[in-house]
């Protein structure tokens, strides 16, 4: 019956939280949809209510790190952007690498900063308009906007007008659309690793509020930065994506697409927001062609070299539409197919499928413009799927194929792409470290009530392969019921983990010429608070390779030395006792010598109680453990 009462608390619990992702996750709108001035525009086969740009992310020109970052952005410019002929190009950040040989430590490097600037003005031969905004990289070991360390506002295409976040109005004929840059990289800006979240205080808020109430009269607006919006905290406490309602897409980087792993790292926010990540210049060599087309936003992510590049913009992906800023009904009174087709050679053939029926070959219009007329009635109701396939006179092929609707059926984008981007990670890293601390603080302490632990915490239930788990679950209760019995080791383990939540880690200088402390709510440098909130996968990476481990050998050790094998041979010890305390002290001495003192210098190692104090704790509590099983034999003897 215990056992049974276990699982439905643990069936419970898990229950719980898929329904919290779930809710989290459900991008439903809530919003009324109201109408706009320009709603009577709708997609025909004129080249008309129509531009395109480009985004790249993440470029990381570096000293020491594959030297044809910078050189392969200016072949892209003179290449590609040569024939795609965008309005502007956005720089979402990361534009240096900023990191030492060793990559540990960090610091802005002038040489980096000289072959960016060169790069900018080379591209923006081809294209003027280059709009570029910091990421972490480029604001590592920085104490403060107007510091020579602060290299972003020299040489780069904005700093030298806008240090931080700024917005470009682009206004054409049919309307104005706004481009908001948001800089959300944290002042002052301690070196790596604890640079990874994004932190706006009140001032930039203030900021971002004014840039919306610009952008009110906007035909579409978008805002552009280097961290998603997952990453990024407030100094007032707001929901970042309320002070974005009003915007339709939010472009960023920084997460490189998690080397490729989640390679469409797009999702729909609540309010409607499309947030965009793009994969990374740095290793994949990939850019973003984005267009408004009659006011509707479409975008494809392209490889360096590869060509041609097709572009669809009306019918809209299904997965990508946003009703609230971009009304169905511009779909559904088009009366043509519109994509754009980008090459350096000619194009031979346009053909286009819906529904793996062929429907008919697309004309040029002009530029990059090809159309087919349509009858969007025909596709009325449920998800459909347009093909198109295009060959140019340099024998390149490419075919694309998107889900579409016209009633609004949404078609769900991945999952892990929604979890990355709509949850807030700090939040979800605070909730994870939380409960470990609370459930490692909890367990010993309530054993440490049991005189008799096999009446309150034993499972008897016998049949396979629940009696295995059941005899599993009672062998290392047991063991560490017998750590929490031995006073010496019962209060040293459980202070631990609540100083981890609550004292300084480490001391260091988080700035060059600055000292500051590191807990794990965050930092306190050059009189600033900065809440990083990295410093949380570090607590529970902390409690999973240490206090969780440490605690089990303990609780083995003890075990081992009650048991007949107690007294067997020097070989026997090594491999059960002294072999795993050698694993575990041995990656705490690594961990404590490598990351922190190398990123913030030796007092993070001579004034670290975590990571150095770590070592020290497992050699102290191995030592007590052994003197309280000396001192059980010599009583039973």
């Amino acid at each position: 019956m215990k056992l049974l009462a276990f699982i439905l608390i643990l069936i419970s619990i898990c229950a719980a939280l898929v329904a919290f992702i779930s809710r989290a996750l459900d991008d439903n709108l809530d919003l009324k949809i109201v109408p706009r001035e320009n709603d009577h525009i709708h997609p025909g086969n004129e080249f008309r209510h129509l531009f395109w740009f480009v985004q790249v992310s993440d470029i990381h020109i570096s000293r020491y790190d594959n030297k044809e970052r910078g050189p392969d952005l200016v072949r892209f410019c003179d290449s590609h952007l040569r024939f795609i002929k965008p309005e502007f190009v956005l720089a979402t950040g990361d534009l240096t690498d900023a990191k030492d040989s060793d990559k540990m430590g960090s610091r802005q490097y002038m040489d980096e900063w000289h072959t960016y600037h060169d790069v900018v003005k080379k591209c923006q031969k081809i294209t003027a308009k280059w709009f570029d905004i910091r990421g972490n990289h480029d604001a590592f070991d920085i104490p403060d906007m107007d510091h020579p360390n602060n290299l972003f506002r020299k040489y780069s295409a904005q700093g030298k007008e806008h240090q931080s976040s700024y917005v470009h109005h682009h206004v054409t004929k049919y309307g104005k659309y706004s481009f908001a840059a948001m800089d959300a990289t944290p002042n002052p800006g301690p070196k790596r690793p604890f640079n990874f979240f994004g932190y706006l205080r009140k001032t930039e808020e203030d900021a971002l509020r004014q840039f919306d109430k610009e952008s009110v009269d906007s035909n579409v607006t978008v805002w552009f930065g280097h961290y998603p919006t997952s990453l990024i905290a407030t100094e007032s406490g707001q929901n970042l994506h309320q002070i974005m309602r009003n915007v339709t897409a939010f472009l960023c980087g920084h997460l490189h697409t998690l080397g490729n792993l989640v390679p469409h790292m797009y999702t729909r926010q609540k309010t409607g927001l499309l947030e965009l990540e793009l994969g990374d210049w740095r290793d994949a060599r990939i850019y973003r062609i984005l267009a408004i087309d009659h006011d509707l936003l479409s975008f494809t992510d392209e490889v360096l070299g590869e060509w041609p590049v097709v572009l669809i913009t009306n019918p809209k992906h299904a997965a990508l539409s946003s009703p609230y800023h971009e009304p169905l009904h511009r779909i559904q009174a088009s009366t043509h197919i519109r994509l754009l087709v980008f090459t350096p050679g000619t194009v031979n053939n346009v053909q286009v499928y819906i529904d793996d029926i062929y429907t008919g070959k697309a004309i040029h219009v002009e530029g990059p413009l090809y159309v087919l007329p349509w009858n969007s009635a025909d596709y009325q109701t449920g998800l459909h799927s347009i093909r198109i396939v295009v060959q140019d006179s340099l024998f390149n092929r490419k075919e694309i194929e998107q889900p579409f609707s016209v009633d609004g059926t949404k078609s769900f984008l991945p999952f892990w792409p929604r979890f990355l981007l709509m949850l807030n990670i700090a939040s979800v890293l605070k909730v994870i470290f939380c409960c470990l601390s609370l459930v490692y603080i909890l367990v010993l302490t309530s054993l440490r009530q049991c005189s008799n632990i096999k009446t309150y915490f034993y499972m008897t239930d016998r049949w396979f392969p629940i009696g295995l788990l059941s005899s599993c679950f009672n062998q290392w209760v047991y063991r560490i019921w017998l750590v929490s019995q031995v006073g010496g080791l019962f209060y040293p383990l459980v202070l631990f983990v609540a100083y981890i939540a609550l004292g300084p880690w480490f001391v260091g200088e988080l700035l060059e010429g600055h000292t500051g402390l590191v807990f794990i709510w965050g930092l306190i440098v050059k009189s600033s608070y900065i809440p990083t909130c990295v410093t949380y996968l570090y607590g529970v990476f902390q409690l999973l390779t240490f206090n969780i481990p440490l605690l089990m050998f303990l609780g083995y050790f003890l075990h081992y030395c009650r048991s007949s094998l107690a007294a067997s041979n020097l070989f026997r010890q090594i491999r059960h006792i002294y072999l795993p305390l050698f694993a575990l002290v041995t990656v705490s001495i690594y961990m404590a010598l490598n990351e922190f003192p190398k990123a913030y210098g030796t007092r993070a190692l001579i004034l670290g109680p975590v990571r150095t104090g770590s070592v020290i704790l497992a050699l102290v509590l191995f030592y007590v453990a052994k003197i309280n099983a000396f001192n059980l034999q010599s009583h039973r003897s």
